[in-house]
C-alpha cells in the first residue's frame, strides 16, 4: 500500500509538472543520460551551428568538459585539453560546455578564441544540459567521458594540474578495449 502511494504522488507531481516544462523544439539544447537510450547531446556552438553527440555515435568517443568563463581551474583544464587533443582527435571528439548564462556568450566566445581551443565550444544558455548530466546543476569544473556507443564510462569532478595524464591514460586504456 505504501508503495502504491508513493507511485501516485510521484505521477501526480510529474504531471503537473510535465505541463509547465518546455517543449523540446522550444528548448535550446538537450541531453540526457537514460541507461536505456545512452548518452545524447545537441547544443549550439558558440560560433555558430550545433553540435550534436548522434553526429559522432558509433564512430567517435566523447569528453565533454563543463566550464565557465569565471572559473579559473576551468580554463586551465580546457587549455591543457587543447594540449592533448591532438594526440587523440581521430578517435575522440572533446567539446567544452560552458555554463554561462546568456549574457556571458561574448566572453566565452573570447576566451575560445583567444586559447585557440582547437575543438567546439558549445553554449547552454538555459541550464538545461547542465542541469541534467552534473550532480547539483552547477558545479564546474566537471567532465563525462562517454564511450562511441552513448555509456557513460567516467565523470570527474573539479580540476587540478596535472589530471591531464590521468585522463591521457583513461582515453587510451578507451581506445584499447
Amino acid at each position: 500500500m505504501r508503495n502504491i502511494l508513493l507511485f501516485l504522488t510521484i505521477l501526480l507531481f510529474s504531471v503537473s509538472c510535465g505541463t509547465a516544462s518546455p517543449k523540446p523544439e522550444e528548448s535550446t539544447g538537450s541531453a540526457k543520460t537514460s541507461e536505456n537510450s545512452g548518452f545524447s547531446i545537441n547544443l549550439e556552438k558558440v560560433d555558430g551551428g550545433t553540435f550534436s553527440f548522434e553526429e559522432i555515435r558509433g564512430k567517435k568517443h566523447l569528453v565533454a568538459a563543463f566550464w565557465a568563463t569565471w572559473c579559473e581551474p576551468c580554463k586551465q583544464e580546457l587549455k591543457k585539453l587543447a594540449e592533448i587533443y591532438p594526440d587523440f582527435s581521430d578517435s575522440v571528439e572533446f567539446v567544452g560546455i560552458s555554463t554561462d548564462t546568456e549574457e556571458l556568450i561574448d566572453k566565452v566566445n573570447e576566451f575560445a578564441v583567444e586559447a585557440a581551443l582547437p575543438f567546439p565550444v558549445l553554449v547552454d544558455p538555459s541550464g538545461n544540459t547542465v542541469g541534467s548530466i552534473i550532480p547539483g546543476g552547477d558545479s564546474v569544473p566537471y567532465m563525462v567521458v562517454v564511450d562511441k556507443d552513448g555509456t557513460v564510462v567516467s565523470r570527474h569532478s573539479g580540476y587540478t594540474p596535472g589530471d591531464e595524464a590521468a585522463l591521457r591514460k583513461e582515453l587510451e586504456e578507451l581506445l584499447n578495449r
